[in-house]
């Protein structure tokens, strides 16, 4: 018989342990707020957050364990929300992330009908019944909230960078998974144990990616943020009679061909992601935009000579 003062003890760190796992997105939030934008992160993670939350919170109110799961988890839910929220404020891909956010709802909705029915009788199970259903959807969702990241791994492969991987997230998981597993075993309750064996393993697996393919020295190649077969086009208004179009082709030069029935322009120096567009006078007033810090920017010298 395990003695309750060290259950309550793990109990705490259990319950540290899943806070630290729910707070770990607060980082990436916190970025994504500063940058005005979601660079490289995936929705995914968030939206599984929150269905694992929802679920566990059903699971530790049904099976009366109100600390740490209902507790953690009731908590879980109202985070998860609230990234959601800001990853939807600053994404471009609304039309993606709100079918993901929409089945997201769908399930939850099933799920928490199914709970509120079956705990009032009305499925023909007893509370202990429903509540071990509901640990196994549990387990279900809890794989697919760790196995969320994973789908970055080949993206890490790829291109030899841990960019696409949020490893204070990762970090948050490992330890969340090593307190879980060590209250399943005190308690004998193999719905957490045997998810947590699979957790440490590919956490561990995650982190050594990011160790490897640290992104500080492992950048990714401006390859990833350029097609070379698509063309980029710049284009420079002299006034509201005249303009200047060149299409460039990244690796093959900058040739210029210019249409103008103004004076002499002198030199210009343009530095561009993707589209640029400029309007200049007798020199340079605007320069282009960038839409990610840890983007490459393509620097252009062009000498413009007299008119043609």
């Amino acid at each position: 018989m395990v003695d309750s003062t060290v259950l309550l003890v793990v109990r705490i760190f259990a319950a540290f342990g899943a806070l630290a796992l729910i707070c770990s997105p607060s980082i990436l939030m916190r970025q994504i707020h500063t940058q005005k934008h979601v660079g490289v992160a995936s929705v995914i993670p968030l939206v599984m957050l929150a269905i694992n939350s929802h679920v566990w919170m059903m699971y530790g109110y049904l099976a009366e364990n109100y600390f740490p799961i209902f507790s953690c988890y009731a908590f879980g839910d109202v985070a998860a929300l609230a990234y959601v929220a800001v990853y939807w404020r600053y994404t471009t891909e609304r039309n993606y992330v709100a079918r993901v956010i929409t089945v997201a709802v769908t399930v939850i909705t099933i799920l928490s009908i199914y709970a509120i029915l079956g705990g009032i009788g009305c499925t023909g199970q007893t509370r202990a019944e429903v509540a071990k259903t509901m640990g196994y959807i549990g387990d279900a969702t809890a794989v697919c909230l760790y196995a969320a990241p994973m789908e970055k791994l080949f993206q890490v492969l790829k291109h030899k960078s841990a960019t696409f991987i949020n490893a204070h997230m990762v970090m948050a998981s490992l330890t969340n998974n090593v307190m879980w597993f060590t209250y399943g075993i005190l308690t004998a309750n193999w719905i957490i144990i045997a998810p947590n064996i699979l957790f440490i393993a590919l956490n561990s697996s995650t982190l050594v990616l990011c160790i490897v393919f640290n992104p500080k020295t492992h950048p990714l190649h401006e390859s990833f943020f350029a097609n070379d077969d698509t063309p980029i086009e710049v284009s420079v208004e002299l006034s509201p009679k005249t303009e200047l179009l060149k299409v460039f082709e990244p690796g093959k030069g900058c040739g210029l061909d210019v249409t103008t029935e103004e004076a002499a322009i002198h030199e210009a120096s343009v530095s561009y992601y993707e589209t640029c567009w400029m309007e200049i006078g007798p020199s340079v007033e605007s320069a282009a935009r960038t839409r990610d810090q840890q983007h490459t920017r393509l620097n252009y010298f062009i000498s413009f000579a007299e008119p043609y």
